[in-house]
């Protein structure tokens, strides 16, 4: 009988044993489960509102199909692809489009635009993507002006509130006679109504080109050293940022050097 009771109680013991540690709370280290930061989304700028004035070819000008194309449009289109934004162009005056520009009616303004001091006043401006200067035009004929010095007294044409028109009036005593395109400015030129033009070098240069029959010519030097950029609505820096970014990949990319090509070329 002892024995017997002595197994029982052994038994039991063990039961108890195990059921008190059934019943024990597991404690486990938490394990850390990693986790990517979520991803950055792009920014959604809306559709990016352009102004242009479309009367300055090779830059920006209304082909034959009545749409607005040029050096500016074709930089505009991969800086947007690289950058990943929607945009429009809209074609208006050159004069006022900064105030425009200011006041909200565009986000930006790409329109062969020189950077300076003056403008940075009401917007602000990309990193420049274009050195340009203003150069003399006159009639193939003419023997008399060989630079600025010579435009004393004479009768120049320009467009009205370009850096051309600030040039001619800071830096020579020329009478200065203003119109809304460059391509009026070479006409009265050619029409002998002006004794010389100036326009951005470019721009001279395209025009003579593609109008052989003015029989004009352009004098040789460069009278001002002149960055182009992108002008900037100061309440958009996002669209800013963008601008920059994407022209910066167009750069990288070797896209700048084709569009200039395109336009300009090396002959």
């Amino acid at each position: 009988m002892r024995k017997r009771g002595t197994l029982i109680l052994v038994t039991l013991a063990v039961l108890v044993a195990l059921v008190a540690a059934c019943g024990a709370p597991v404690t486990e280290e938490p394990t850390e489960v990693p986790t990517e930061p979520p991803a950055e989304e792009e920014e959604d700028l809306g559709t990016v509102v352009i102004g242009t004035n479309a009367e300055y070819p090779p830059f920006e000008y209304v082909d034959e199909q009545g749409d607005i194309t040029g050096f500016d449009v074709d930089l505009m289109e991969a800086i947007a692809q690289e950058a990943g934004f929607e945009y429009e162009f809209v074609n208006t005056r050159w004069d006022g489009i900064f105030v425009a520009l200011a006041s909200g009616e565009f986000d930006a303004v790409i329109s062969a635009a020189t950077i300076t001091e003056e403008r940075e006043e009401m917007v602000d401006f990309s990193d420049p993507y274009f050195n340009a200067g203003q150069r003399i035009v006159v009639q193939a004929g003419d023997m008399e002006i060989e630079g600025p010095e010579d435009l004393a007294g004479k009768r120049v044409g320009v467009q009205l509130g370009t850096t051309g028109d600030i040039w001619l009036t800071d830096e020579t005593e020329a009478e200065v006679v203003r119109y809304d395109e460059n391509t009026l400015a070479f006409q009265a030129l050619a029409n002998g109504d002006v004794d010389a033009a100036v326009a951005d070098g470019p721009t001279a240069v395209d025009i003579i080109k593609a109008n052989p029959e003015m029989e004009l010519k352009i004098l040789p030097g460069t009278y001002t050293d002149e960055q182009y950029g992108i002008a900037v609505n100061p309440d958009r820096q996002d669209v800013l940022e963008a601008i920059n970014q994407g022209l910066a990949a167009v750069r990288d990319s070797g896209q700048y050097e084709e569009i200039y090509d395109q336009y300009f070329g090396t002959e």
